[in-house]
This record gives C-alpha cells, structure tokens and sequence, in this order.
C-alpha cells in the first residue's frame, strides 16, 4: 500500500492538517524502520488530498515498527507531571525565554535608536539571537502549541495522546488501523471495535475549532436559522492526524486591533509538494514571520511564503511558477472573546499567478522586488484611510490582478507626499526594482518595457520626481526649488482621459522649464535639466498610442514618485525597520 487520500469536506484547513499529520506519521514509520530514504509526495487533487510513498507500507513494516509518540506531549503548567514522558514540549520554559527574548529586544531598540547606533545595535541584536540559537532555542511549534495549551483545546489533546501512550503494546495494531483508514476505500475493521472494548480508550472526541475552523458550538448548520450549544465530534484517527498536522504545519499570529490582539491562523497549501521540502521549508518561512494588522499580515505572509520558496527551490533552470508548487494560504481569522475565541472569517489567500522562477539569476529579480514590496507595506501604519490601498494591493495579490496594482501606485504617490509632507519617513519604491518588476510582468497585450524605457516617458517622470518626491527627502536649506504639492492627486484625477492627461502634463512641463530657466538665471545653475521638446513630442506620442490614458498615469505615479536604489538605501538608514511581535 502507498497511496493513501484524504477527502475534502468541509472547505476549510482541517482535512489539509489531516493530510499533513498523516504525512508525519508516515514518515515516522519509515525512518523507526530504517526506510529512511523513502520519498513521501502530497499532492492537491481537487475533490481529495493524496499521499503517494516511493517504498510501499507492509505488513511486516507495521509490525516491526515501535512505540513513537504520534505527536509531542505539551507541558502545560509548571507544575504538570511528565516524568514518564522521554519528550515534550516544555510551554511555560518556552514562553518564559520568549518573553526574555522580546523584551531584549525591545531594550536594545529603544536604548539605541538611531543611525548613529546602527552598528552597536546590530551587535548586540546578533548577540541575542546567537543566545537564544544555542542555549535557549525556542520551538518553531510554538506559536501552535501556546493555543493548543488553552483550557479549551487541551482536553481533547491529551485524551488522544494517551489513547496511545497508555496503550503501547497494542502500537503496531494502532498504527495500522490509521494506514488502513487511510489506504483502503472500503475500510471496516470490526477487529479493532473488538480491541478497544477491553482498553482505556476514546474513540470520539470533540471536533476543536483551532483544526476544524467550521465546527464551533453553534456553527455548522446547513441553515443559518439559530445557534445552539451542540459540540461536533469526529473520530480519533483524523483528529490525532490534525493535531500532528498542526504542530509541523500550521501558523498562529497575534493580529493587533486597537489596543487589543486577536489571532490569525495560517495553513499553506501546496499544489504538488515533497514532504522532505516542506519540512524544510515552513520553519525557515516561520523565522521571518512578525505580528501584525489583519490586511497587512494576510499581504506580508504571502510575499514572505513566495519569496522563501524561490530562495529554497532549485529547477535546474526549469522555468517553473511558484503557484505550480504552493497554491496560498487558507487564513481563519479568530476573535478574542477573553477566555474563548470566535471564528469570524474563514478565506483564502492565493499566491501570485505572475511569478516565475527558472535560474539563479531570474530567481533573484524576483527576491529583490518581493523585499522591496514587503518592506514598502510593512512600512504603511494600516488605519483609516490606509485600508484602501492596504485592499488594493491584496486583491492584486492574491488575485493578480495588475489594474489593482496600478491603482495601489497611485494611492501609494498620494499617501507618501501627505506622509513627508507631515515629517513622517515612509519608504519609496526604487526605480531599479520597478523597472524589474514591471519587466516581469510584461504580456504580448501589455508591453510594459516599451512604456518605461520610452525616453518622453522617462524625461515627463523625472521631472515629477524631481519636483516632489526627491525634494521632500532633501532637508530644506538645501532646497533649490519649490515642492510642487498635489501633483500625486492631480495626476489621478487627469489620468481618466488623454486629453486631460496630456493637458496637466503640458502645463506641468511648461512650468517646470520655468523654474529650472528661471533657477539657472540666478545661480549660474539648474542641478536639474529641462524636458526637451523632443522629448515631450515622444511622450505625446506614447500616450495617442496607449492602450489607456489611465495606464500610463498609473506608470507616470509610479515612477514619479521612486528613488534611485541609491537614494533609497541612504533614507532607510533613518527608518528603525526592528518590528517586535507582542506576547498576549
């Protein structure tokens, strides 16, 4: 037997957990066996999950195959008893040195603010992590274990763990009622029903929220015509899968509301996986993960999910999407009721359709402009008017959508002139990485290079920049022209025709030169070169050509509101970037 599937029923993360823990156990078992080589392959197949293993699962590897915790006990106050247990996850160890670690931080960044302590607080950053690396390592499962921890969660947890644990003779009979469960379509096993009569034994258990998102006290119904306070329950083999499942792949965060946290849970989903290159993989993605608002969390963990992939992934120079590999994220979001949380919402976030990786060199344009992105959004404070962009750019995200991209450049143009207008540093897009970026996403129906590296183009978006943008990073006394306000929103507004685009950027243009002439007169010197009339014929041009007068103002926002990488890397030495995920 090796092939096992795992239908999907209720449209949610809880039969992908399951698919995942079985994966786990199977990998177990071949490792307790010394089939460590075995290749484990999962893969999506629409209407089930299937698990195919390269060396097949017998009866003689079941019966040799030993007593191993299906997954780690937890420890979940100081003074539990655990002494008969060889492993286990210590929680109040492990939340006391996560605490310690934070609040280092913490320390760290506000004692040694600034750029001129840049290098001291680099130092003593790596000097804490080197401690808590080596001689207080924190649990990559963390996160996960610290909710299964709850009052709430833990009963059901330790009944199916001591299902097996007090039970280990009967181990190798366990084991293969789970391989069958999953291996055989017409599975009924009178035997075990028989097994378990004479043993300490549960065989159902309430169906927990944080592994079935749709099954809370009072949801579930097939008509949403009242509530009740019914729990669901499943069987003992999907929920113990679950929780495996769980603990090597599923992703809690803290989401800040207010003055308040609620929690986000993540599941990736991968379209055709390796189980050694998931294991891999979603504990290098956990490193980088921080606490967040609830539109920008769903944003950053998409672009951090495709960007560890890319980094972790080798083709030999196939050119491959990263959707082919990982479909998304599902996302619950739970609300902080105090001693309960209530599922709110219940979605998907898919990975960008658009990105394709092949070799060493295309691999990083793409981990340069998905950096920049992340910092860029990382970077926006997510409140009141904020939301709109914040939307924008997940719906171009997740669903690739370049219309909602461009819009989002737009916002963005407004957004960082009102930013630096009020003496707040927001970060600027680089013209390099959007030039990169927007290469990439070049069709036969969207020629987008032909746009940017038109020289009309270039000259009308330099001389936006050079009038905004680049003015508001230079402190004032160095200042040689006036900061031209209100360009961003204007261009927006003219953007929806080509003659009143063309029209702005006439007057623009013509205004422009005057100043740049006029600066010249008394000084003896510009620092800044005209739009020549070429130049603007050439941009004329491209706009009667353009597919639509909006595209092009979307470009113009983008670009006239950029920096050289040059430029942005000096402004980010002012940014404090350390962001320090809160404990509840």
């Amino acid at each position: 037997m090796n092939t096992f599937r795992i239908k999907k029923k209720t449209g949610t993360y809880a039969e992908l957990l399951e698919a995942y823990g079985l994966a786990n156990l199977l990998s177990r078992i071949f490792d307790s066996t010394n089939f460590s080589d075995t290749e484990i392959l999962i893969k999506d197949k629409d209407l089930y999950y299937e698990i195919i293993t390269s060396n097949p699962i017998t009866d003689e590897i079941l019966e040799n195959t030993h007593y191993f915790p299906i997954f780690k006990f937890i420890k979940q106050k100081e003074d539990s008893n655990v002494c008969q247990y060889s492993d286990y996850y210590d929680y109040p160890v492990q939340k006391k040195w996560k605490n310690e670690k934070q609040n280092l931080l913490l320390h760290i960044f506000k004692d040694y603010k600034g750029k001129e302590n840049k290098n001291e607080r680099e130092r003593r950053i790596n000097e804490v992590e080197r401690i808590f690396d080596r001689e207080k390592h924190l649990d990559v499962e963390l996160d996960v274990y610290s909710q299964i921890s709850s009052p709430n969660n833990f009963s059901s947890f330790e009944k199916l763990f001591q299902n097996i644990f007090v039970n280990k003779t009967h181990f190798s009979r366990f084991i293969k009622e789970i391989v069958l469960f999953y291996g055989n379509d017409n599975y009924i096993d009178e035997e075990f029903d028989k097994l378990v009569k004479d043993l300490t034994f549960t065989k159902k258990v309430t169906a927990t929220q944080l592994y079935n998102p749709n099954q809370g006290q009072g949801l579930n119904k097939l008509k949403a015509d009242g509530l009740n306070r019914i729990n669901f329950y499943s069987l003992w083999i999907c929920e113990c899968m679950k929780i495996s499942g769980a603990l090597s792949d599923m992703i809690c965060q803290k989401v800040k509301v207010g003055n308040s946290y609620d929690m986000k849970v993540f599941v990736p989903e991968y379209k055709e996986v390796n189980y050694h290159f998931k294991s891999y993989l979603l504990p290098n993605f956990k490193k980088h993960l921080k606490g967040n608002t609830p539109i920008k969390i769903d944003i950053l963990n998409i672009l951090l999910l495709s960007q560890t992939v890319i980094e972790h992934s080798s083709f030999m120079g196939r050119r491959k999407k990263v959707k082919d590999i990982v479909l998304g994220l599902h996302s619950v979001y739970q609300k902080d009721l105090g001693k309960n949380k209530a599922v709110v919402n219940i979605g998907f976030i898919q990975v960008p359709s658009f990105i394709e990786i092949s070799n060493k060199n295309e691999n990083q344009i793409w981990i340069d402009i998905l950096k920049e992105q992340r910092q860029i959004v990382g970077n926006i404070n997510e409140l009141g008017d904020t939301t709109s962009g914040l939307l924008l750019y997940r719906n171009f995200i997740s669903g690739s959508d370049l219309n909602c991209f461009l819009k989002f450049m737009h916002w963005y143009a407004i957004y960082l002139t009102s930013q630096l207008s009020n003496k707040k540093y927001t970060r600027s897009f680089s013209i390099e990485t959007l030039n990169k970026f927007y290469k990439c996403m070049d069709t036969n129906e969207l020629k987008l290079s032909e746009i940017i590296l038109n020289v009309g183009f270039k000259a009308v978006a330099g001389a936006i920049r050079k009038s905004t943008v680049t003015l508001q990073y230079t402190p004032k006394e160095n200042r040689m022209y006036d900061i031209r306000y209100g360009v961003a929103q204007t261009l927006q507004n003219k953007s929806k025709s080509k003659e009143d685009l063309a029209e702005f950027i006439g007057e623009f243009i013509a205004l422009y030169n005057s100043e740049t002439a006029r600066q010249a007169e008394k000084t003896g010197s510009s620092f800044r070169t005209n739009v020549r009339e070429d130049e603007l014929a050439e941009f004329y041009t491209l706009l009667d050509n353009a597919q639509s007068s909006k595209l092009i103002g979307a470009l113009l926002a983008s670009y006239g509101f950029a920096l050289s990488a040059k430029k942005v890397n000096q402004e980010d030495s002012e940014l404090e970037m350390l962001e320090i995920s809160e404990e509840e």
